[in-house]
């Protein structure tokens, strides 16, 4: 049975939607992408207290109805802090943490729910749906623990963001749904870089994002 592994896929879901991606967030994704059930990304979220990642903890409440996001019990997420106690780039990495869960979220499930939707936008949208779908097909999810560390962010202007990490897998692994087995991912870690914008009910949301091997930038 095939190996889905986490990094390759990512990679293979974003080669030619986003590697040059300069748009403003105003594309329409497909969202009738290989049955993927998926909302609307303008659709409002239901009344549920999120499940905040580790990141969004120390952020200030911003009064903003956000979807829950329900993960996996053996799924954990570990975000590194990064030094800064500028609001702004606080909002735009604690945003960017909420994707990243998300995604996941939309793959443990098989389908898109509020949370995904509501934190991307446009490529980053289209994109995300791409990889639940890809998962979807072949039969698999996320499982394990994933940590994300050296992460940046830079204020573009007061509406654009750029933001990144590293990944690190070696703790995670796919699960096929039909076995249960569970498929290591080994100690190869990904760089992902994400363009961010703030819309009008302030969430910073991922307008497009790429993936690569760490390399040395994630020694």
């Amino acid at each position: 049975m095939k190996r889905h592994l986490v990094l390759p896929v990512v990679a293979a879901a974003t080669a030619g939607l986003l590697l040059t991606s300069c748009s403003s967030g105003d594309s329409e994704p497909d969202d009738d992408i290989a049955g993927v059930q998926s909302p609307s990304p303008s659709e409002e979220p239901e009344d549920d207290e999120p499940e905040e990642p580790d990141d969004a903890e120390d952020t200030p409440d911003d009064g903003i109805d956000r979807p829950e996001i329900e993960l996996p019990d053996d799924m954990t997420k570990e975000f590194e802090d990064v030094d800064t106690d500028d609001p702004d780039e606080r909002a735009v990495l604690a945003d960017q943490a909420r994707y990243a869960s998300a995604v996941d979220e939309a793959i443990a499930a098989g389908e898109v729910g509020p949370a995904l939707g509501f934190y991307a936008t446009g490529e980053g949208y289209a994109s995300a749906l791409e990889l639940v779908t890809g998962y979807h097909e072949d039969g698999y999810r996320v499982g394990g623990s994933t940590r994300y560390y050296n992460r940046s962010v830079t204020m573009r202007d007061e509406k654009v963001a750029t933001s990144s990490y590293c990944v690190d897998f070696s703790e995670a692994y796919s699960v096929d749904l039909e076995t249960g087995e569970e498929f290591p991912d080994g100690d190869e870690q990904g760089l992902y870089s994400f363009r961010q914008v703030l819309n009008d009910a302030g969430v910073w949301q991922v307008e497009s994002w790429t993936a690569a091997s760490g390399g040395d930038s994630c020694d």
